[in-house]
């Protein structure tokens, strides 16, 4: 298993990645194919498929931050789901920096959520308590209530602030303001 960055959108391979993002992610947790083209330009925003034996197996979407690492898109291919590939992947990302990851999750409202935010446990991810909206990713579109989960520790109150008022701007441009809430 390996993970390949993508700068720009001429790989033949991507068609299977933005295939498997659109399945998912719900529309209001995910960008547009037009705003997605122009992020993959960011120095900081890494668009990683992850492959096996060379196939398409799923994509890791990150940002790299002086401070903080945020997984912000994950998905294993459905063929591919429950055979370890996920958590093998997660822990090879994990080990190459020291820095905090972050990443969101929906509330545990049903099985599936819940089951979710378990595997992300079982790695060593930690679920935060802190009040928190995912700015939208498209113009007019709604804040998303998530939670938080941080490895390999609790996020602390001034890590929260910094991703809420360095990382979100960047990440959620150009749609960025500030939670009305």
């Amino acid at each position: 298993m390996r993970r390949f960055r993508l700068y720009n959108d001429t790989d033949q391979r991507l068609a299977d990645a933005w295939n498997l993002y659109e399945q998912s992610f719900p529309s209001e947790e995910r960008r547009s194919w037009h705003l997605q083209q122009e992020i993959m330009k960011h120095e900081s925003y890494h668009f990683d498929l992850i492959l096996v034996d060379e196939a398409f197996v799923g994509i890791l979407l990150w940002w790299e931050f002086e401070t903080i690492r945020y997984i912000e898109h994950f998905a294993i291919s459905s063929t591919q789901r429950n055979s370890g590939l996920g958590k093998r992947c997660l822990e090879a990302f994990l080990a190459e920096s020291h820095q905090q990851v972050l990443l969101e999750v929906e509330k545990p409202e049903d099985s599936l959520k819940q089951r979710r935010i378990g595997f992300y446990e079982r790695i060593g991810f930690y679920l935060n308590n802190y009040d928190y909206a995912q700015p939208p990713y498209q113009e007019g579109g709604p804040f998303v209530e998530l939670l938080l989960m941080s490895y390999p520790a609790a996020l602390s109150e001034a890590d929260f602030q910094v991703f809420l008022t360095e990382c979100h701007p960047i990440i959620h441009h150009p749609y960025f303001e500030k939670n009305p809430g």
